[in-house]
């Protein structure tokens, strides 16, 4: 890789390497480093994966060809695991495919090796001026699944008629129940999502991309 450019970016930038190629890992967090990053390493999937819950929000490179497996495996595993860093898989010359299924698995880029530092420091600067809004956008969407999640089926399915602008009449009669239990199970909807107003409770439920279901009329 070439040296560095002389300009230093923001100090709170974080960017986390894994990649089992040592002196590769080593010369590539002391080019980040020199750039203002700050920069940790890892050898393995599974030793980024042990923690990767404590770490703080930040960009990820990830190599694809590890030696405990596939960096790609690790991400398509589980990508809402993923959802506080923004992955950028770092790929062999020619893994077109490879990029393809990098992207689909939520990756925010590629960048295929061998690469030119400067090639490398812009797009992490790219990417870094997006996560911010990125990040808080999967934040709250993982907060809405995590208390849609603590919703009865029942109360669930209430939820996904008022998505589809239902009124209580029409859901109990869809759902064979009276009214006074509708708004029984409407209440405790509201309390559980932690929302004060049904409108709140309909954002909760379109973040955390519950369907909406039309109830059948008649």
């Amino acid at each position: 890789m070439n040296a560095a450019p002389a300009h230093v970016l923001t100090p709170a930038r974080r960017v986390y390497v894994v990649d089992d190629d040592e002196p590769f890992r080593r010369s590539l967090m002391v080019l980040l480093k020199a750039a203002g990053w700050e920069a940790e390493g890892f050898a393995s999937c599974l030793e980024f994966a042990e923690r990767s819950h404590e770490l703080e929000p930040g960009i990820l490179l990830l190599d694809v060809n590890l030696g405990d497996g596939s960096g790609l495996d690790l991400i398509e595993r589980d990508p809402s695991g993923f959802d506080h860093f923004a992955v950028v898989m770092m790929t062999g010359a020619g893994e077109i495919a490879t990029a393809v299924r990098s992207i689909k698995a939520g990756a925010a880029d590629f960048i295929e090796k061998p690469f030119l530092s400067e090639e490398l420091l812009a797009r992490l600067n790219a990417i870094d001026n997006d996560f911010a809004a990125t990040l808080q956008s999967k934040s709250a969407a993982r907060d809405a699944r995590r208390r849609v999640a603590k919703l009865s089926p029942r109360e669930r399915d209430v939820l996904e008629r008022l998505l589809s602008g239902a009124s209580n009449k029409l859901i109990a009669r869809d759902l064979d129940l009276s009214p006074r239990t509708v708004e029984m199970h409407r209440a405790r909807m509201l309390d559980k999502l932690g929302a004060g107003t049904t409108g709140e409770a309909l954002e909760i439920g379109r973040l955390a991309e519950v369907r909406a279901v039309q109830p059948a009329s008649g």
